[in-house]
Formats: C-alpha cells, structure tokens, sequence
C-alpha cells in the first residue's frame, strides 16, 4: 500500500514539474519571439534556433542537477540508516535522473521551439 502511494505521489510530482517547465517554456518563448523573428529574417535556420534556446535550458538544467546532487545524497543517506534493510545509493541512479530530466525537458524546450520557429518571421515581428 506504501509502495502505491509513493508511486502516485512521484507520478504527481512529474508532472506538476513538467507542467511548470511547460509554462515556462511558454512564457520564454512568447517574450523572445521577436527575436526569434528577427533571426529567421537573418537567415538562421529553424535548427539553428532550437540549438540557441535548448542551450539555455540545459545550462540551467545542469546547474541545478549540479546542486542538487550532494544535497539529495545526503539527506537520502541519512534517511536511508534508520531502515533495517539497507541499499547503497550509487551512481548510476542520479545519472539516470539527470538523462531522464534532460531528456524530457529537450523535448517540450523542441516542441515549442519548432513551432514558434516554423511561424512566418513577419507574423513573429507584428506580435505583441
């Protein structure tokens, strides 16, 4: 019944934090649309702009695994002691959270690029 519960709950939590980078996203693109407007108009590439925006996430994406990884490890340390049966946490298993994240992230970061970049550069331009 635990193991439900914790299921359900870490479901959740993916996607409530998939919908905030959503929003955010949203929100990134719509401010920088004249931008990506003027780009196509100089001639990048559609490519070249998804390039540009999914750099910017990523590095906040590292930033952010990059804190968060002592911190986590620590305090799962500690609250893994008080278990009878104990597991090592290793490596591999943040790893795999920061690919994952990643992962995901470039795709929503993709997906909204793409069509903002696929837009006519006029149309872009005469956005308020």
């Amino acid at each position: 019944m635990t193991l439900k519960i914790f299921t359900y709950v870490s479901i959740m939590s993916l996607f409530i934090s998939c919908i905030g980078l959503f929003g955010l996203v949203l929100f990134t693109i719509d401010r920088r649309i004249k931008e990506i407007g003027i780009r196509k108009v100089a001639g990048s590439t559609s490519f070249g702009i998804i390039v540009m925006l999914n750099m910017e996430f990523i590095r906040w994406i590292l930033v952010s695994f990059i804190i968060s990884c002592p911190i986590i490890i620590y305090f799962m340390h500690r609250w893994l002691e008080n278990f009878a049966y104990r597991i090592d946490l290793k490596w591999w298993m943040f790893a795999c959270a920061g690919i994952i994240t990643m992962i995901v992230s470039l795709l929503i970061v993709s997906g909204h690029t793409l069509y903002a970049a696929s837009k006519n550069p006029a149309e872009c331009l005469k956005h308020e």
